[in-house]
């Protein structure tokens, strides 16, 4: 069985499809790797779950143990060949011997490899939750380091409000760093070679599926991702997801790839967009920094400033953007009534 299943993987690093970024499968330490052009990027660390109120992890073969790997191969309708590594884990839990999969597949048209976790047997549930900001499955997981003294990698990261742009940051990528923000608030990590200015090598790690109920955590020097830990209930039968994404042509044209896929994967189109009115046609916006921003002309309330304000432009402007001056606020400010303040508006919006 060992012998048939290190020339498997054998194979699968040498006659890989022709890709920048690869997964390399080391068979003896049952370890995963990923490669841009033939250096490694990322080392895989543990693979853990929690259930019924308890951990289960591979960390030094303590309660999850990896029972056996597969290879496959196949083909998608929408994103074309793949092949993959399978690893099977089982625990014991309630008197239960239960499995879960862990599968890492390659793409031949796309230079990206995705993580998935599957849970096909039974429902994965607890009474004591996890913080939101946890994760309760664990797969894939990264080493954040540095590799050596050559290696010159930075980081950047969405997170907080306002689609990731209020907290967003960079940083050194080794294990001091210091991340500002994971689980609930975090966003997509891009790593990227500080040496080209974000011109050159660069990946992008996301949920690939599961979007509302997946997240990442940040422990200790270990970059976790799975279901996020308040879950009460993992479903029979459900499957999490991951992307790791690689483009050579630095960080903009990664995420605009990455975009590209994405859209690809879950059928979607620009048609909205480009034919939305705030894109096509000039406005008039009152947003944070804007002269008309939480404040009012002198002795005039919102309604009759905006007002005055149409009437005296001169330019041929198609709608107005009303900022959070306008609605009932509630916990950090976000709105808890969308109706105008009869303060702000006597007559109503409309």
């Amino acid at each position: 069985m060992s012998y048939i299943m290190y020339t498997l993987i054998f194979l699968l690093i040498i006659v890989g499809y022709n890709c920048d970024i690869k997964i390399v499968i080391d068979d003896l330490k049952d370890d995963y790797n990923i490669s841009i052009n033939n250096r490694i990027w990322l080392r895989s660390s543990y693979t853990s779950l929690y259930n019924s109120n308890q951990w289960f992890t591979t960390k030094n073969n303590e309660s999850l143990h990896l029972i056996g790997k597969n290879f496959n191969e196949g083909d998608d309708l929408i994103l074309g060949q793949w092949n993959e590594t399978e690893f099977i884990y089982n625990f014991n839990s309630d008197e239960k011997s239960i499995n879960v999969t862990g599968r890492i597949r390659q793409w031949k048209l796309f230079s990206a490899i995705t993580f998935y976790f599957d849970n096909d047997l039974i429902d994965l549930n607890n009474d004591i939750l996890l913080d939101m900001d946890r994760v309760r499955t664990v797969f894939p997981s990264f080493y954040i380091e540095k590799l050596n003294e050559d290696d010159q990698r930075a980081y950047f990261t969405f997170a907080g409000m306002m689609l990731g742009d209020l907290e967003k940051h960079a940083g050194i990528w080794d294990s001091k760093s210091h991340f500002e923000k994971s689980g609930m608030s975090g966003g997509p990590f891009i790593i990227f070679n500080s040496t080209q200015n974000g011109q050159g090598d660069a990946i992008l790690i996301s949920p690939f599926s599961q979007f509302m109920s997946s997240s990442l955590s940040i422990n200790g020097n270990i970059l976790e991702y799975g279901y996020m830990g308040s879950i009460k209930t993992i479903p029979k039968n459900s499957t999490n997801s991951l992307i790791i994404f690689y483009s050579s042509n630095g960080i903009n044209q990664l995420i605009d790839e990455w975009g590209k896929l994405m859209r690809l994967v879950y059928n979607k189109t620009l048609k909205y967009r480009s034919n939305d009115l705030t894109i096509n046609y000039l406005g008039y916006y009152t947003d944070n920094g804007a002269y008309y921003y939480y404040h009012t002309e002198s002795q005039m309330n919102y309604e009759q400033t905006i007002l005055e304000i149409k009437k005296n432009l001169t330019i041929p402007i198609q709608y107005i953007q009303l900022d959070s001056w306008w609605y009932y606020k509630s916990l950090a400010d976000g709105v808890s009534e969308w109706t105008a303040r009869p303060d702000i508006f006597p007559d109503g919006v409309l």
